[in-house]
């Protein structure tokens, strides 16, 4: 008899708990429905999971992802219609085909290229030749580079490699703003060759092929026994040539722009201004053994200047103005 009785108040019990956790269960739940419900639809911190076509976020900027229109003024179909008034809506820009720049041209060849590989200088090379002779190709020669470095700067160590990089990338970019096509003999720090008797005969080479107008030859000048000697110096191969001429236009104009004084040029059975196949130059544009123009010619102002007194007078020689 007692067992029976304590039986039926376990169960009772029991039965009173189980009741008891299904009603905490479904308490719980409508809270949570509840929850969900505010900030799916209500929370302004949760933004960002309204729906897409919510009118609320399609007059706000849209998503990242969506491109904008076109210059044109055609709509691309992935953004929804604005609803600005008509009188408001700016009329269409018209198209205008802009006038070619210097840099384009008729043939993907690009007019000025100043950087990159001995193969790509090459590659530069086979380019160029496909050229009509009806456009001015130029040849820059950048002096040193690589293993050579030529002569070096007394009190800075600059060498000269290093500046006539710097000054020939300078000019070639001068010389396209001029309509020309410019070619340099190295677009980095590298020497053309393995050796100076290879890097000699490729210069050579090149010089010699008869697509350029005209060649001009970058380099720097020293004299660590007088330091005193200074300026640019001018060599051509012989007098009364074409490359005498093309020497004294690039003189005069570089005595133009900056204070050099000097009115002569010099000839030299020199590589650079003797194998060219055009008229050709060689700019000694300062004595890096002497303090002044060792450290201006390091001066990128001094070297913009430089290099575009250079270029005016490469202009007024093919130009016939000198």
């Amino acid at each position: 008899m007692r067992n029976s009785q304590a039986a039926r108040k376990q169960e009772t019990v029991r039965r009173i708990l189980v009741i008891t956790i299904i009603i905490l269960a479904l308490a719980i739940m409508a809270v949570l429905i509840r929850m969900m419900s505010v900030n799916s639809c209500s929370n302004p911190s949760h933004t960002g999971i309204l729906p897409t076509d919510s009118p609320s976020t399609a007059a706000q900027t849209p998503p990242p992802s969506v491109p904008a229109e076109p210059t044109g003024g055609e709509p691309t179909g992935e953004l929804p219609p604005t609803n600005t008034p008509a009188a408001l809506t700016p009329e269409p820009t018209p198209q205008i085909t802009p006038e070619p720049t210097p840099e384009q041209n008729a043939y993907g060849i690009p007019r000025v290229v100043t950087e990159g590989s001995m193969n790509d200088v090459l590659a530069r090379l086979e380019q160029f030749k496909t050229l009509p002779s009806s456009e001015t190709l130029i040849l820059l020669d950048v002096g040193h580079g690589g293993f050579d470095p030529g002569t070096i700067g007394i009190d800075s160590g600059v060498t000269e490699a290093e500046l006539n990089l710097q000054l020939s990338r300078i000019l070639a970019q001068k010389l396209g703003e001029k309509g020309y096509f410019v070619f340099m003999t190295r677009m980095g720090e590298y020497a053309c060759a393995d050796t100076k008797r290879d890097d000699m005969n490729l210069r050579t080479r090149i010089m010699r092929l008869d697509i350029f107008d005209v060649s001009v030859s970058i380099h720097q000048n020293a004299l660590p026994t007088d330091r005193d000697v200074h300026g640019v110096r001018m060599y051509h191969y012989k007098y009364g040539t074409e490359g005498e001429k093309l020497a004294m236009s690039i003189l005069q104009a570089i005595c133009a722009l900056t204070d050099e004084t000097r009115t002569n040029t010099n000839t030299g059975n020199l590589m650079v201004v003797r194998e060219p196949h055009a008229p050709s130059a060689l700019v000694e544009c300062c004595f890096l053994s002497n303090p002044t123009d060792e450290a201006r010619m390091q001066d990128p102002a001094y070297q913009a200047v430089f290099a575009q007194a250079i270029a005016n007078g490469i202009e007024d020689y093919l130009r016939g103005t000198n």
